[in-house]
C-alpha cells in the first residue's frame, strides 16, 4: 500500500462515456478508483445504477445490506447490486483504503454467478488484492477515450472476473469442480435462447456455439433442471409471448415471429398446447384482469 498511497489518496475515479451495450462479452466498465478512506468515511443508505466491487486492501469498514451487517477487513471484497439501497463506512481506528470497479451489460450478473457472488452472497475474500490493484490501475492508465483504451480498459476488467472466477472454482470440492462446467453450459444456454429467441434455433445450434455434443448437452440439462434443451426452448418462448400478449396490443402474428415462429398458425397451436388458452383468448382474459 505504501508504494501507492499517493495514487490512493489523489485519485477520485473516472467514469467511461463510451457504454458498451453491445460489445461481444455482454459486460462493460463503468467506473472505476482508488480510495484513501478517512475515518468514519462513509456512503449511504443509497443505491446505485450499476454494479460495483469494492476491494478492502488495507483497514477495515462495515457493509450493510438486505438487513445484514458485515464487518470486512483487508483482502476481503463487497458487491454492490443495481437498485439496492447499502450503506457502508470506513472504521473509525482502522478506515479501510479500497479500490472499485464498476460495470455493467447484460452478462454482469453472470460472471458473477461463476465467482461465487449473487444477491444472497455480497461478500469474498480476494487473495490478490495487489493483482486486483493493477487491473484498476490498467484502467485508469487508459482513461483516454481511444480505440485502443477501450479494449485495454475491457480486457482488464475481463482480468478481474477471471481471477474471481478462478479463485472460486479452486475453493470448490472435487464433486462440485466436476460439475462447474455443466452450469457454465447450461447458462450458456439459457443466454442463446434468450437472445436468439426470435430466429430458428435448433438445439444442435446452441451445441455448436457451447462447442460440446449435443446429447451430452441434452443429458446434462436434464440432470439439472429436469427438463431438455428442446423444452426449455418451448417453455421461454410460449412464457415470452404470453407476456407480449398481456403487456402489448402488437398483432399476434407479429408476437408469433417475435418468438421464432414464422407461421401464426403454428404458433397458435403450440401457444394453446402450452397455455391451454389460444393467443387472442390469453390475451382477453388478461386484459380484463387488469381492467
Amino acid at each position: 500500500m505504501a508504494d501507492n498511497q499517493e495514487i490512493f489518496t489523489n485519485f477520485a475515479g473516472f467514469q467511461c462515456l463510451e457504454h458498451l451495450h453491445n460489445n461481444s462479452t455482454g459486460i462493460y466498465l463503468s467506473t472505476c478508483g482508488m480510495q484513501n478512506c478517512p475515518s468514519g468515511y462513509s456512503y449511504g443508505p443509497g443505491t446505485r445504477d450499476i454494479y460495483i466491487i469494492h476491494f478492502i486492501c488495507e483497514g477495515k469498514g462495515t457493509y450493510q445490506v438486505n438487513g445484514m451487517t458485515y464487518h470486512l477487513h483487508k483482502g476481503d471484497f463487497f458487491v454492490i447490486y443495481p437498485d439496492t439501497e447499502i450503506f457502508y463506512q470506513a472504521d473509525n481506528n482502522e478506515p479501510w483504503d479500497y479500490i472499485w470497479v464498476g460495470f455493467q451489460g447484460i452478462k454482469a450478473e453472470t460472471y458473477l454467478g461463476y465467482a461465487g457472488v449473487d444477491r444472497n452472497n455480497l461478500i469474498g475474500h480476494c487473495y490478490n488484492t495487489s493483482y486486483m490493484l493493477s487491473c484498476v490501475q490498467q484502467m485508469t492508465f487508459a482513461r483516454v477515450l481511444t480505440h485502443y483504451n477501450e479494449l485495454r480498459r475491457q480486457a482488464a476488467l475481463l482480468q478481474v472476473f477471471a481471477a474471481l472466477i478462478e479463485q472460486h472454482h479452486e475453493q470448490l470440492s472435487e464433486e462440485e469442480q466436476v460439475e462447474y462446467p455443466h452450469h457454465i453450459y447450461i447458462d450458456r444456454t439459457l443466454d442463446y435462447v434468450q437472445t436468439h429467441v426470435s430466429e430458428n434455433i435448433r438445439i444442435q445450434d446452441i451445441a455448436n456455439y457451447i462447442g460440446i455434443d449435443r446429447s451430452y448437452l441434452t443429458s446434462i440439462f436434464k440432470k439439472s433442471l429436469g427438463i431438455s434443451p428442446q423444452e426449455y426452448l418451448v417453455n421461454y418462448r410460449m412464457e415470452y409471448a404470453s407476456e407480449l400478449l398481456k403487456e402489448s396490443d402488437v398483432k399476434i402474428a407479429a408476437i408469433a415471429h417475435e418468438v421464432g415462429y414464422h407461421d401464426p398458425l403454428t404458433f397458435s397451436k403450440v401457444f394453446k398446447k402450452h397455455m391451454k388458452l389460444s393467443p387472442t383468448q390469453w390475451r382477453l382474459a388478461h386484459t380484463d384482469s387488469q381492467d
